[in-house]
């Protein structure tokens, strides 16, 4: 796959003077995530390495419904798509003609996607730092309890319309950065958008 299952976006490492409003950030974030039972908005992501050299870089749009339903439709640079009814995940690579089926309960619960998804106290797996206010937006650090998730660190940014950026921290020490924009929440979304129809012709492995 040429696309790995989560995505990146650009390390910005210009610090301006900035606000810290030190207890802010964890409630905004714990509130968007009790509140919010869809989600649409397009989104910009990065692949940094270790030295914050750029890897790799896509750009589409994000969908979720709770439970258990998203999708991330990638545009840029070549079209892909990850979707989840909740039982199963389809990742469709157009230019391989290939989809790869994998059961939604292999995703680790430590995911970006899991953590939007399920309604779940943040403590029960994290370790939770607010970091106030920076560069206008409240900053929340999740550290897993547990050794065994996908990311070792995630640094989520959150404004006054909900989240705006997630950072995940990988054992590799890459940086994968996403940004979301025009973000609406708990809009209309049908069904039929979280499942996925293998055109004809398509090479399909995985489980079913």
């Amino acid at each position: 796959m040429k696309l790995k299952s989560t995505i990146s976006i650009i390390f910005l490492c210009i610090f301006s003077v900035s606000l810290v409003q030190a207890g802010e950030a964890v409630p905004m974030l714990e509130n968007f995530l009790d509140k919010t039972r869809t989600i649409k908005a397009k989104f910009q992501q990065k692949l940094l390495d270790a030295r914050g050299v750029l890897l790799q870089q896509s750009a589409g749009v994000f969908t979720l419904k709770r439970p258990g339903k998203f999708s991330w439709d990638y545009v840029i640079p070549y079209p892909q798509k990850i979707i989840s009814n909740g039982k199963k995940i389809w990742i469709y690579d157009e230019e391989l003609e290939q989809v790869s089926i994998k059961k939604y309960s292999q995703i680790l619960a430590g995911s970006p996607v899991i953590l939007l998804d399920q309604q779940k106290d943040l403590n029960e797996d994290f370790k939770v730092k607010d970091n106030g206010l920076k560069n206008n937006q409240y900053w929340v650090t999740l550290l897993p309890k547990s050794v065994d998730k996908e990311f070792k660190k995630i640094e989520i940014g959150m404004v006054k319309g909900g989240m705006q950026t997630m950072r995940l921290y990988d054992g590799f020490d890459q940086v994968t950065i996403i940004e979301f924009e025009s973000l609406e929440t708990n809009i209309k979304l049908d069904d039929g958008l979280f499942y996925f129809e293998p055109p004809e012709g398509t090479d399909v492995v995985g489980d079913f």
